[in-house]
This record gives C-alpha cells, structure tokens and sequence, in this order.
C-alpha cells in the first residue's frame, strides 16, 4: 500500500464548492462514484483498495490527509494522481506527496524537462564551512544563508551588519519588493542583480526591460521562493513550471534513496539551486568575499518577520 498525502490553500476566488465541482467533473468523465455530503465534503471512490479519500474544505482549506491506498494492475490508482494534478490551478499553496513517489513521476511525465541535478564543485562546495546550520530549522534559512554570504559586501549592502535581515530587506534594489512577504521574492532578485550573469554578460548591464531576462528572474525568484522558501504564489511561466518539476521529481527522487527530501540538506538546495540557474541561463560571476566571522543561518528566521 502506498501512502499519498495532500492539503492546500485555494486563491481566493475559489469555495469549497469549485473543488467540489471540479471533483464531479472528474469523476463524471471517468465514471468514478462519488458522494457528496456537503458542499465542502466529497467522498470520492477510485475503484481500488484504499482507506477512502475524502476532500474536505474548510476556510479555503483543503484539509492534510493521508491515506493509503492499493497500487492496482490495472492502474486505476492513476486516476489519484491525475485528479490531484487537476487541482493544482485552484490552489496558492498545494502541497502533495507520497512514499512511492508516484506523485513526482505523473508531474514529470505530464510536464517533462531535462535539467541535471549537478554535483557542487569543490569551490562551490566551500561556502558551507562558512554557515553555521547547527541551529536550522528549515531549507528557508539555507538559502537565505547563502544568498547572505554573496550579498554582504556587494552593491547596496557594504555597510551591513552581517546577518541582519531587517537592514537587508531595506536594501533590496525595487522598493515596493521590500513588504512582506514579497521581500522573499526581493531577496532572490538582488542576489541575481548583484552577483550573476546572464547568457555571458552581468545582469545589471542589461536594459531593464529585456523579456529573455525577466522571465527567467521572475522564474528563479518564484521557483525559489515557493520550492526552497516556501511561499507559492503561483507559476510565473514554464521556465518556473519546468524548475518546480525538477525539483518535485528529483526531490522524490531523493527521498525513495535516502529518506530525506531535496531541501532537508544543504547539498540538496544548493545543488537543485545552481542547476536551476544553469538551465535558466545564470552564471555565478565569483564566489563570496567570505567575512571573517562564520554566519549563523538560524538568524534567517521568517517566522519571526512576518
């Protein structure tokens, strides 16, 4: 039996009533049974073995389940994750997952892109002696962390404290980027601006109305944001969908092999990070002026700015 588990927050133009609409679609198509108890409970039988998925919403929730379920022959599980896929147009934050990944594999083959999870280099590799992530908590302060330790010294931030956030938020290059929580997306964007190039010709040289470049900022900051920070606001195009894809697969990926995802380690978000930025056309012009001092990475705690 595999285990699949879901929950999202709908956008706010959605009720309970458009998932239970789109759900009865679904299974009108496909000639599934479903109950619908409610508007904002719907009873749904795929045809297999299962504990019995209901989808319950409540304040423009969809409510965590887990729920195991056969894994058929004849592959009438399928129909699971296809409906699960469905979904993913109503939903701000949506998060799904199982222990099979089967979930991972149905995204990538819906949505296939060949982007290469690459080893670090050992100068990349470097800047974790320089990040002191005894104290983390989550993939949000690993990335921060590390966008912190390129930023201190560049452009706007000479004069930072190391590892004050408030005064690096201040300093992000588009102002209206700095309220929360859009300063997340802030963050990645100035670290783009001050320290990449694109396509072998720095960032900040290119006219700020170039389309190439702005979709693939937008890409990497909205990946990043909802794949590593984990604020989803929604895709900003398919080189974002075709980021988040290869993050989901390989994240999967990871886990089948070693139990942990793809952004529980600092090797795993740096290295889905820079293979992002490969196949988004970003090179890292050099690496950090490291600070004498090593950073502690807990200080990046979102929780407490917002």
């Amino acid at each position: 039996m595999n285990t699949v588990y879901f929950s999202g927050k709908l956008k706010k133009k959605y009720k309970a009533i458009d998932v239970q609409n789109l759900i009865c679609t679904f299974a009108k198509e496909r000639d599934i049974a479903v109950q619908c108890l409610d508007e904002s409970q719907t009873f749904v039988d795929f045809g297999i073995k299962s504990e019995g998925f209901c989808f319950s919403v409540e304040n423009g929730w969809l409510a965590e389940q887990l729920i195991k379920h056969e894994v058929d022959d004849a592959g009438k599980f399928w129909r699971i994750y296809e409906l699960l896929y469905e979904f993913r147009s109503l939903f701000t934050v949506y998060k799904v997952d199982d222990d099979f990944g089967i979930w991972a594999d149905y995204c990538y083959q819906k949505e296939p892109v060949v982007i290469e999870l690459r080893e670090l280099t050992e100068e990349e590799a470097e800047i974790r002696k320089h990040l002191n992530l005894s104290r983390c908590t989550d993939s949000c302060q690993i990335l921060l962390g590390i966008i912190e330790l390129f930023m201190w010294d560049k452009g706007p931030f000479k004069d930072e404290v190391l590892g004050d956030w408030f005064t690096m938020i201040q300093k992000i290059r588009d102002e209206w980027q700095r309220v929360v929580p859009v300063w997340l997306y802030g963050i990645v964007d100035t670290w783009i601006y001050y320290c990449m190039d694109f396509r072998g010709k720095p960032v900040s040289e290119y006219p700020e109305n170039n389309r190439k470049l702005e979709a693939a900022m937008r890409a990497a900051s909205c990946g990043f944001t909802a794949n590593i920070l984990h604020l989803w606001g929604g895709c900003s195009g398919k080189l974002e969908k075709d980021i988040t894809v290869f993050f989901e697969y390989e994240s999967q990926k990871c886990k089948r092999q070693t139990g942990y995802e793809l952004d529980q380690s600092f090797d795993g978000v740096y290295r889905y990070v820079l293979s992002s930025l490969d196949y988004l056309g970003f090179r890292i012009r050099q690496q950090p002026n490291y600070p004498s001092e090593i950073l502690d990475a807990s200080c990046f705690d979102y929780n407490s700015l917002v």
